[in-house]
Protein backbone atom coordinates (compact mmCIF):
# COMPACT_ATOMS: atom_id res chain seq x y z
CA UNK A 1 0.00 0.00 0.00
CA UNK A 2 1.25 3.20 -1.37
CA UNK A 3 2.22 5.67 1.71
CA UNK A 4 0.43 9.25 2.12
CA UNK A 5 3.37 11.51 0.27
CA UNK A 6 2.92 8.89 -2.76
CA UNK A 7 -0.81 8.64 -3.33
CA UNK A 8 -1.75 9.51 -6.43
CA UNK A 9 -5.74 10.86 -7.67
CA UNK A 10 -6.35 8.40 -9.79
CA UNK A 11 -4.76 5.51 -7.99
CA UNK A 12 -7.32 6.51 -5.15
CA UNK A 13 -10.21 6.98 -7.13
CA UNK A 14 -9.31 3.64 -8.91
CA UNK A 15 -9.31 1.79 -5.92
CA UNK A 16 -12.55 3.86 -4.50
CA UNK A 17 -14.47 2.76 -7.31
CA UNK A 18 -12.81 -0.78 -7.35
CA UNK A 19 -14.79 -1.61 -3.43
CA UNK A 20 -18.15 -3.59 -3.97
CA UNK A 21 -20.55 -1.43 -2.57
CA UNK A 22 -23.14 -3.58 -3.96
CA UNK A 23 -22.02 -6.55 -1.81
CA UNK A 24 -24.75 -8.52 0.39
CA UNK A 25 -24.85 -6.63 3.67
CA UNK A 26 -23.98 -9.09 6.73
CA UNK A 27 -26.85 -11.25 7.93
CA UNK A 28 -29.29 -9.44 9.98
CA UNK A 29 -30.72 -11.55 12.39
CA UNK A 30 -35.20 -12.19 12.63
CA UNK A 31 -37.05 -9.85 14.83
CA UNK A 32 -38.12 -11.51 17.77
CA UNK A 33 -41.73 -12.65 17.25
CA UNK A 34 -44.85 -10.32 18.31
CA UNK A 35 -46.69 -10.62 21.16
CA UNK A 36 -50.48 -11.12 20.19
CA UNK A 37 -53.43 -9.62 21.56
CA UNK A 38 -54.92 -12.26 23.72
CA UNK A 39 -56.21 -12.47 27.17
CA UNK A 40 -54.79 -8.84 28.30
CA UNK A 41 -56.94 -7.57 25.53
CA UNK A 42 -60.36 -8.73 26.24
CA UNK A 43 -60.40 -11.32 24.20
CA UNK A 44 -60.91 -14.83 26.13
CA UNK A 45 -58.68 -16.92 23.84
CA UNK A 46 -54.98 -16.20 22.72
CA UNK A 47 -54.66 -16.30 18.48
CA UNK A 48 -52.02 -17.62 16.93
CA UNK A 49 -50.28 -17.28 13.85
CA UNK A 50 -47.18 -15.98 12.26
CA UNK A 51 -45.82 -13.28 14.31
CA UNK A 52 -47.53 -14.31 17.13
CA UNK A 53 -46.99 -17.26 20.34
CA UNK A 54 -49.36 -17.28 23.50
CA UNK A 55 -48.40 -15.78 26.48
CA UNK A 56 -49.32 -16.50 30.32
CA UNK A 57 -51.95 -15.61 32.11
CA UNK A 58 -51.77 -13.72 35.34
CA UNK A 59 -52.36 -16.59 38.02
CA UNK A 60 -54.18 -16.93 40.81
CA UNK A 61 -53.40 -15.66 44.12
CA UNK A 62 -55.15 -16.49 47.05
CA UNK A 63 -57.25 -13.50 49.37
CA UNK A 64 -56.06 -15.54 52.54
CA UNK A 65 -52.68 -16.18 51.74
CA UNK A 66 -51.85 -12.61 51.02
CA UNK A 67 -53.79 -11.26 54.12
CA UNK A 68 -51.50 -13.77 56.44
CA UNK A 69 -48.33 -12.81 54.69
CA UNK A 70 -49.19 -8.81 54.48
CA UNK A 71 -50.22 -9.21 58.45
CA UNK A 72 -47.01 -10.89 59.28
CA UNK A 73 -44.72 -9.17 57.26
CA UNK A 74 -46.05 -5.77 56.62
CA UNK A 75 -44.72 -4.33 53.72
CA UNK A 76 -43.03 -7.15 52.53
CA UNK A 77 -45.57 -9.36 52.62
CA UNK A 78 -47.00 -7.23 49.01
CA UNK A 79 -44.19 -9.26 47.38
CA UNK A 80 -46.88 -12.06 47.03
CA UNK A 81 -49.04 -10.08 45.50
CA UNK A 82 -47.18 -8.39 43.12
CA UNK A 83 -43.10 -7.89 42.83
CA UNK A 84 -42.57 -4.38 42.12
CA UNK A 85 -45.45 -3.08 44.05
CA UNK A 86 -43.85 -4.73 47.58
CA UNK A 87 -40.61 -3.63 46.72
CA UNK A 88 -41.46 -0.17 46.33
CA UNK A 89 -44.13 0.04 49.65
CA UNK A 90 -40.76 -1.23 51.46
CA UNK A 91 -38.84 1.30 50.34
CA UNK A 92 -41.21 4.06 51.17
CA UNK A 93 -41.89 2.28 54.43
CA UNK A 94 -38.01 2.20 55.24
CA UNK A 95 -37.96 6.21 54.54
CA UNK A 96 -40.66 7.22 56.56
CA UNK A 97 -39.42 5.28 59.29
CA UNK A 98 -35.79 7.23 58.52
CA UNK A 99 -37.42 10.61 58.59
CA UNK A 100 -40.11 10.22 60.99
CA UNK A 101 -38.12 8.27 63.39
CA UNK A 102 -38.05 5.09 64.30
CA UNK A 103 -41.10 5.13 66.38
CA UNK A 104 -43.78 2.65 66.50
CA UNK A 105 -46.66 5.73 65.45
CA UNK A 106 -45.81 4.96 61.71
CA UNK A 107 -46.53 1.82 61.58
CA UNK A 108 -49.83 2.26 62.95
CA UNK A 109 -50.98 3.70 59.59
CA UNK A 110 -48.22 1.87 57.23
CA UNK A 111 -48.88 -1.93 58.20
CA UNK A 112 -52.73 -1.54 58.02
CA UNK A 113 -52.87 0.09 54.61
CA UNK A 114 -50.24 -2.27 53.31
CA UNK A 115 -52.71 -5.38 54.70
CA UNK A 116 -55.35 -3.87 53.00
CA UNK A 117 -53.26 -3.19 49.83
CA UNK A 118 -53.31 -7.37 49.96
CA UNK A 119 -56.33 -7.91 50.21
CA UNK A 120 -57.01 -5.58 47.42
CA UNK A 121 -54.65 -7.04 45.21
CA UNK A 122 -55.35 -10.38 45.67
CA UNK A 123 -58.64 -10.23 44.74
CA UNK A 124 -58.67 -8.12 41.79
CA UNK A 125 -56.17 -9.92 39.80
CA UNK A 126 -57.48 -10.09 36.20
CA UNK A 127 -57.96 -13.41 35.18
CA UNK A 128 -60.33 -14.55 32.33
CA UNK A 129 -61.68 -18.01 31.81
Amino acid sequence: MATRSTLNPTAVAADWYAKPFSAAPAAIPPHPPLVSGGWYHGSPAEPTGPGRYPIEQPRHKSVGLAFVLSVLFGPVGLVYVSANVGLVATALTAVVLLVAGMGFLPLLLIWPLAVAAAVWGAGHVVVSG
